[in-house]
């Protein structure tokens, strides 16, 4: 067997010749690392000499490598040498490094063994391309486990389906052993939300991709699941539709969260509703009645206490509309309306604001409009959010337009369209529109006070009725809302209760 010299003269790099990436690292009959040379600091992603003389070589194996590397080391003990030992190795920044290790035992003059000479190739260029490919899904399920979402794909043509392992984990199956398509997916949700997926898969083939949120019951622990769907579809130059992929993601803990706070705020809002109305009536009162006793500082002040404290019962009512909404508990009792006559009576508490900032308001209704079968509190939430924020971020002298008729592309449904001369929505912004207590960059800037949950409540209630809200802006030059909201509620049962 070699001796220490020829060890020493190893990791002079001046002596050898390296006909491929290499690295040699001295250890002892433990494994624990001696020496290095510079070029194996580099291969394991610039480890320093610190990081690594003094630990065991084998904290560089991969966890599934390590005890197959560990036993085959043993070997050196006894057989001198091995050789081209493959297994993967992890740099300083986590990724992955192929190697090919080769083991010679080194001993002193008296024939004691004193350290292991280790050779190590990286190999990662050199591997095939269905190696690497395998490499690559080991580390995608490894993610997806952790993350706890699968991914699936839809070959529209053959109708063949693949799914990931941790799909069928997520919908308690076992991994590759049953053939799954769309008719899966559906079989698995909640009776509620069999449909949604229906119009999901259908809004994906025509859109081009689509979100959904759904239940499942665990079959073991009787629990409801949340699952979060994406997906997009990919078309030929024809537009006909050829392959769709997605993922889907576990929620549940996220929705848990969010119902806690929800029930928080509808808590809270109920708390603070009755001491604000309160504030709010007696200032009011001091304002009409007491006027003429009170000083200017004194009328300003309460005129500032009544101002702020409407604001604050506007954002405590939007605050509770939202947690019922969520919570599916705002009451839904459906009769018949005229949806020009409500739109004409919330109208007129806006007369004011639109005469003082001398607004051109013009409204339009389609003859012979049918009546719409709607809860009455919630179609007039959707037009005061909707006119409120005409009327807020339109300057003075501007122009407002309300213009109800019959939608030409949905059967038995009405289209709402108010269209304003005001400060538009930024470009950037615009894709978070109706989110949760979003307000544009612009709006904070020329309007105080807002709260950022008109346009979210208005997206929910249509949520309810089967409805839906889109819009068109530029900005400086002004907006316009869309509401396509039917006659009748798509669905009773979610009109009742939104989960």
């Amino acid at each position: 067997m070699p001796d220490l010299n020829d060890n020493i003269a190893l990791l002079d790099n001046s002596k050898r010749v390296i006909l491929f990436p290499e690295a040699i690292l001295i250890v002892d009959p433990f494994g624990n690392v001696i020496n290095v040379d510079q070029q194996a600091l580099k291969m394991f992603g610039g480890l320093t000499e610190q990081e690594i003389v003094g630990k065991s070589f084998f904290d560089l194996i991969v966890e599934q490598d390590k005890l197959y590397v560990e036993q085959t080391f043993q070997k050196i003990l006894v057989e001198g040498h091995i050789s081209d030992l493959q297994c993967n190795a992890t740099k300083k920044d986590g990724t992955y490094l192929r190697a090919s290790l080769s083991g010679t035992l080194f001993i002193d003059k008296l024939g004691t063994s004193k350290e292991i000479t280790v050779v190590v190739h990286d190999i990662t260029p050199h591997l095939s391309e269905l190696e690497q490919v395998k490499e690559t899904q080991r580390q995608l399920a490894e993610a997806q486990q952790i993350a706890r979402f699968g991914s699936w794909e839809w070959d529209i043509i053959t109708n063949k389906f693949h799914w990931t392992d941790e799909m069928y984990k997520l919908f308690s199956l076992e991994p590759q052993k049953i053939l799954v398509d769309n008719d899966t997916l559906i079989e698995k949700a909640q009776t509620e939300d069999k449909e949604k997926i229906k119009e999901f898969i259908a809004t994906s083939l025509g859109d081009g991709s689509g979100i959904l949120d759904f239940r499942i019951v665990n079959p073991e622990s009787k629990a409801t699941q949340w699952l979060h769907v994406t997906s997009k579809t990919f078309y030929d130059a024809a537009h006909k539709p050829l392959r769709m992929v997605g993922t889907v993601h576990d929620v549940t803990h996220e929705k848990e969260i969010d119902e806690v706070k929800t029930q928080f705020l509808s808590l809270a809002s109920h708390q603070m509703r009755g001491p604000l109305t309160t504030i709010n009536w007696n200032a009011e009162m001091l304002l009409q009645q007491q006027v003429e006793g009170l000083s200017e500082s004194q009328k300003k002040y309460i005129q500032e206490l009544y101002n702020a404290s409407k604001r604050i019962v506007l954002l405590t009512n939007d605050l509770l509309t939202v947690s019922e909404l969520e919570l599916g508990r705002m009451p839904f009792k459906p009769e018949k309306l005229s949806l020009s006559k409500i739109a004409k009576r919330v109208l007129e508490d806006y007369e004011r604001t639109i005469a003082e900032k001398k607004i051109n308001f013009k409204e339009t209704y389609a003859e012979q409009l049918p009546e719409i079968e709607t809860d009455l509190f919630l179609l007039k939430t959707i037009f005061h959010e909707l006119i409120a924020n005409a009327v807020n971020y339109t300057p003075p002298e501007g122009t407002i337009a309300m213009n109800i008729s019959i939608d030409p592309k949905r059967a038995n449904t009405f289209l709402i369209a108010i269209s304003d001369s005001g400060y538009g929505i930024p470009q950037a912004d615009q894709e978070k529109v109706f989110s949760k207590m979003f307000r544009a960059t612009n709006a904070k800037t020329k309007v105080m006070g807002g709260t950022g949950l008109g346009l979210y409540i208005v997206k929910l209630i249509l949520k309810v009725n089967g409805g839906e809200i889109w819009f068109s802006s530029e900005e400086n030059k002004g907006s316009t809302f869309y509401v396509a909201i039917p006659f009748v509620p798509k669905n009773m049962d979610s009109a009742i209760k939104l989960k």
